[in-house]
This record gives structure tokens, sequence and C-alpha cells, in this order.
């Protein structure tokens, strides 16, 4: 009876032991298959696109193999999602693009331009590699990683030349076919409005992959952060310890077509520019160009910089293409009074009007004078405070 006893209790604990090693073993193997097929890393958590194409400088410093290859498995991943983006984005505006462009020929009867563009062409297609030892000791996750990063360089530089292309041929076609005279701003062949909002729609979406391609490159630390209808609000720069050195933000008109982008480094404006017309754009055509002359609504573009104390010291007046139309400069005095305002017209820079303003101490006052583009005084008056005059420095 004893003896039965004792079997019994080894049996049970035999059939324990063996119970928790399947136990175990099948623990092991759902913690083996959750991680090959998930790519999670701690080590990938919202990353930009700029620092997962840097990322080599995280990978290295893992010190864990199976976290470092994770992780490499993480940025294949996510680099993957971000050419899967690119190509629809991008994909879907060249298709966009190149049907505008056709019926903005035909409007004007011209003949069609046909594109030479050959996107580049990759004999890897990304799958996803289960993690195992034989890929570790091989660098798969790891060349895997640097191919995707390869191809996502590659396709990106394509989609900047494509953009500028189609940019540059369709200011090519207004120019030749809008204005009789862009100098003089002498209209107009055709008057559409809902074509001419469709062109403007088509370049906005032009100037703004544009900045984004721009400037992309320029600080790996970068964000953009979109609205729900994938306008760009704002660009961001930052150092490598989060603080934000340099800001880019955007304004809209009701209609979606951008307004105004905002120029900061370290909080302090540098930069402003206006789309469309505005009370420094009226006031430069309205002399430069014959009478009753306006651009088009939405056919500038208007650049306003700062200087280190956020106070205007220029103004250029340009097409959307970024050929210059006019600039007037500003100097000031050491107590923020103008004393120099130059206007100037085309891409030779000639003067076409200048202020010239001076403290007459006899008179207690300040001489203003006016002159025209050769030099001679048209105008010229006596103020005695200039903090309700035009010439007192603009401060934003």
């Amino acid at each position: 009876m004893e003896s039965q006893t004792r079997d019994m209790k080894l049996n049970f604990i035999k059939y324990i032991i063996i119970i928790t090693i399947i136990s175990f073993s099948f623990t092991i193997e759902l913690s083996t298959q959750k991680l090959e097929m998930s790519f999670d890393s701690p080590y990938n958590q919202n990353l930009s696109v700029n620092e997962l194409l840097d990322f080599e400088a995280i990978g290295f410093s893992i010190n864990d193999i199976w976290a470092r290859n994770q992780f490499y498995r993480s940025i294949s991943y996510s680099i993957h999602e971000e050419i899967s983006d690119l190509e629809f984005r991008l994909g879907t505006m060249e298709v966009r693009l190149r049907q505008f462009i056709y019926d903005y020929e035909n409007k004007l009867d011209k003949d069609h331009f046909s594109f030479s563009s050959i996107p580049p062409q990759f004999s890897y297609q990304y799958r996803p590699l289960p993690l195992d030892q034989l890929g570790i000791d091989n660098d798969i996750f790891y060349k895997e990683a640097a191919t995707l990063k390869s191809q996502y360089i590659q396709r990106y530089k394509f989609y900047k030349s494509s953009i500028d292309q189609y940019k540059n041929y369709l200011f090519e076609l207004r120019e030749a076919h809008f204005y009789n005279d862009p100098n003089v701003g002498e209209l107009v062949i055709f008057q559409d409005d809902e074509f001419e909002e469709l062109f403007y729609e088509n370049v906005q979406k032009l100037l703004r992959e544009k900045l984004i391609f721009e400037d992309d490159k320029s600080l790996k630390f970068m964000k953009v952060f979109r609205d729900l209808d994938n306008k760009v609000l704002s660009m961001n720069w930052f150092t490598n310890s989060d603080s934000l050195i340099r800001s880019r933000d955007f304004e809209y008109f009701d209609s979606g077509l951008l307004a105004t982008i905002r120029e900061r480094v370290g909080g302090i404006i540098t930069q402003e520019t206006l789309y469309g017309q505005n009370s420094y754009s009226k006031k430069f055509y309205e002399f430069i160009f014959s009478a009753g002359f306006l651009p088009s609504h939405y056919d500038h573009m208007t650049e306003v910089n700062f200087d280190s104390e956020s106070n205007i010291e220029s103004i250029n007046f340009l097409k959307l293409n970024g050929d210059k139309i006019g600039s007037i400069d500003y100097i000031f005095d050491d107590k923020g009074y103008l004393i120099n305002e130059i206007w100037r017209k085309g891409r030779m820079n000639s003067i076409v009007r200048e202020f010239v303003c001076s403290y007459e101490e006899a008179n207690g006052g300040f001489r203003i004078i006016e002159k025209d583009k050769y030099g001679r005084i048209v105008f010229q008056d006596i103020v005695s405070n200039l903090s309700d005059e035009k010439f007192k420095k603009e401060v934003r």
C-alpha cells in the first residue's frame, strides 16, 4: 500500500514537472512568435522621417543584439510606410497636375508638352522578415533597413525633381500667355475665374511640397504639423535636446489657399511672406504699373524681411515663381526713424522712387523729400513729429 502511494506521488510529481515544462515551452514559443510578428520597438517611438533615415545613430547605441535587430525591423517597417505615403501623396498630385496642364494647354491653344521622368526602379521589394538568429548573424535586418532608406531617398529626389519641373512649366505657360508684357502688366488673353482658381489650387500644392523639400534635409530634428485636410500648419526645427530653434507657421484664406507664412528664429520673426494682394503690394503696384492695373488676385507674393529687433528692413515683391517684380528698402537712424526709403523695379533694381528724411534743427521738424526715378524732387514737406507719419519704423 505504501509502495503504491509512493509511486502515485512520484507519478504526480513527474506529471507536474512535465506540465510545467510544456507550459514554459509554450510560453517561450508564444513570446518568440510575438517578437517575430510585432514591429514594436521602444527605440522607434514617433520618429520623424529624418530620424528614421538616421537610424544608425540610434541602432549603434543599443547594446542588446536582439533589441537592436528588432529596432532595425521596426525601422524597415516605418520607412516602408513613409514610402507608401510619399508615393500616394505625390503620385496623386502628379496625375492631377498632368491633367490640369493638359487642360491649361488646350485653353491656351498650345501644343502639349511631354514630360520626361523615369521613376527609380528597385529589385528589392519589402517583405516582413521574422526575427531569428540566422538573420541576426547575417546582418539581414540592418541591410534591409539600409536598403529601404536608400529607396526612400531616391524616390524623394525623383519627386522633388518632378515637382520643380511641373512648377517651372506652369509658370512658363502663365508668363507666355497670361501677360502680353509681364513687366508692365498688360492683361489678359483669357479671364476665367473658375480656371484661375484651379491654377492657384495646383500651384498651392506645388508650393507646399516644395517648401518641405527645400528644408527637409537642412536640420534632422524637424517636425511638420498638418490639419485634417493635410494642409501644413507649421514646420518646427529643434535641437537634439528638443529646444525649438526655428519655426515656420502657415495661415490660409477661407478658400483654402495659402495666405501667409511667418518665419521665426529663436522666437523672433525674421520674414513674413504674403500671398496675393496686401497693403504693401497694392501701394507699390499702383505706383509702378500703368493706371488701373492690378495683378490677378493671387498672382504674386510679398516678402517682408525683419531685422533682429523685428523691425521691417525691406520688402520684396515677387511672382509666384520667384521672379522679382520690385522692392522697397528702408534705412533707419539709431532712434528708429526712417531716413531713406528706396523703391526699385524689376530684375535690374532700377530706382523709380526715393524718399529722404532729415531733422532740421532750425525748424524743429523733419524735412521729407520725395524724388522721382531721375532724382528730381517732386514733393517735400516739413513735419514736426514722425510718429504718425510713414517715416516712423514699422514694428512687428
